[in-house]
């Protein structure tokens, strides 16, 4: 007959199980705060980014028209630009939505389109931009983004310095309360 100690060291069964089941519940915790965490980056990353392409738009706009000579709000961007217009327009892409576009005069023969939404996020991006009249020399514009779920939006307002000193004013191609495009030229 074999002699048993009591004092004997040693994991039954169960106790393994237990201790497995615990480190299970564990590990899941920290998963399911890390997976949590990896989202939230994201989300922010991705309004971060919405957000500094609608300022860097806006900055843009505020800078170009604050000195313009002459300032013209359309109620439509232009299907196709003039060899002689000396203008520069600021709309959104036409049918995509997807950037806000300044076509400049290049002084010589024709339009370069650039965008002013330069950074290129991984997801589909539309962008509308409205433009209004405050006063002679006042110019509201909103611009507003939207992706993934996510919008931002920016409301400001230029004072068209050249634009006073000149006497002149801001004019518009209808009488629309709001316009998604403008024509302008620039000061050089």
């Amino acid at each position: 007959m074999r002699n048993w100690k009591l004092d004997q060291k040693g994991a039954t069964l169960i106790e393994l199980l237990a201790a497995t089941v615990l480190v299970t519940i564990v590990l899941s915790l920290v998963y399911s705060f890390y997976v949590f965490g990896v989202k939230s980056f994201q989300r922010a990353n991705e309004q971060s980014e919405l957000q500094d392409n609608v300022r860097l738009v806006s900055h843009t706009i505020t800078n170009d028209l604050r000195y313009a000579r002459e300032v013209k709000l359309l109620s439509a961007c232009p299907a196709s630009f003039t060899d002689t217009d000396p203008s520069t327009y600021i709309c959104v892409k036409k049918d995509t939505f997807s950037s806000v576009e300044q076509h400049i005069y290049d002084g010589v023969s024709a339009h370069v389109t650039r965008r002013l939404d330069t950074i290129n996020p991984a997801y589909p991006v539309t962008y509308s931009i409205e433009f209004s009249i405050t006063n002679d020399h006042l110019l509201s514009y909103s611009i507003s983004s939207k992706a993934e779920g996510q919008s931002f939006k920016v409301e400001s307002q230029v004072l068209l310095l050249n634009v006073q000193l000149d006497k002149g004013a801001i004019t518009s191609d209808g009488s629309a309360p709001h316009y998604p495009a403008i024509a302008y030229k620039p000061n050089k």
